[in-house]
């Protein structure tokens, strides 16, 4: 029963290691400590047409200093006050189980609302539903999100959001990151795409395409697992005991399903 049980659990473990060219991650300076991550989180939009899936890109400002010219998801680091967000939907229990937050809901709620708020600062869309309870804890910042969203009486709708994925930046590089990937059909967004300071081109871009922009390892990655189901964001969400982390060892790829 023992050795059954073991035989099971390995057949949820899958490792890869695969030698890959390494893009847009710098090399920190030899002798100097390795970087703690940060949390950060990320929104993949997916727009399904007659003919094809699209994925929505910005490229970064080539005056940036992570990751200049390279074509990314929306997204950014986790802030204190997504913590304080009211919650008026709920993210799935299940993928609150796959963040590796141990299982604390606000740390995951905050994840969640962080890829939500980070979407709308940099491209203008709004993954959001109307609400009574809106938020009015970052009223002082007007670029903020969250406070852009509630002056339209609008709150983070986390239950349209499915689990894609996470990536650690890997110890080699001076900014390092814990990064999870949550994904949303087009279908559900508010708003105009406006560029930004950070984001200064952005398009709704073929998935089968994608890769052939400048963009880092972890965002290929991401989007070749989309191309494995065929931006089908319903298998997607049913295959969750099959999302990967995905990092670098020894100069490779690494990446675990569990």
């Amino acid at each position: 029963m023992k050795k059954h049980k073991i035989m099971q659990q390995k057949k949820y473990i899958a490792r890869s290691m695969v030698k890959k060219e390494l893009k847009f991650t710098p090399k920190k300076e030899k002798d100097t400590k390795i970087a703690r991550t940060r949390d950060a989180a990320s929104l993949v939009l997916l727009k399904k047409t007659r003919k094809e899936v699209k994925v929505l890109l910005g490229k970064r400002s080539e005056k940036t200093r992570f990751m200049p010219g390279a074509w990314v998801f929306p997204g950014g680091v986790l802030d204190k006050s997504d913590y304080k967000i009211p919650e008026t939907t709920k993210l799935n229990n299940n993928i609150i189980q796959k963040l590796v937050v141990s299982n604390n809901v606000q740390a995951a709620n905050a994840l969640a609302i962080a890829s939500i708020r980070e979407t709308v600062e940099e491209t203008g869309l709004i993954l959001g539903k109307k609400s009574k309870n809106v938020s009015h804890i970052n009223d002082e910042n007007i670029n903020n999100g969250i406070t852009i969203m509630s002056k339209k009486g609008l709150v983070p709708d986390l239950a349209k959001l499915v689990y894609l994925g996470r990536a650690i930046t890997p110890t080699f590089s001076p900014i390092r990151f814990h990064a999870r990937f949550f994904m949303a059909d087009a279908k559900h967004l508010l708003g105009k795409i406006k560029t930004t300071s950070e984001l200064v081109e952005i398009k709704w871009i073929p998935l089968k395409t994608a890769t052939k922009l400048p963009m880092a390892d972890v965002t290929e990655f991401m989007i070749n697992e989309l191309i494995e189901y065929n931006g089908d964001i319903s298998l997607i969400k049913r295959k969750l005991e099959n999302r990967p982390m995905f990092t670098w060892k020894m100069g490779k790829q690494w990446i675990t399903r569990k």
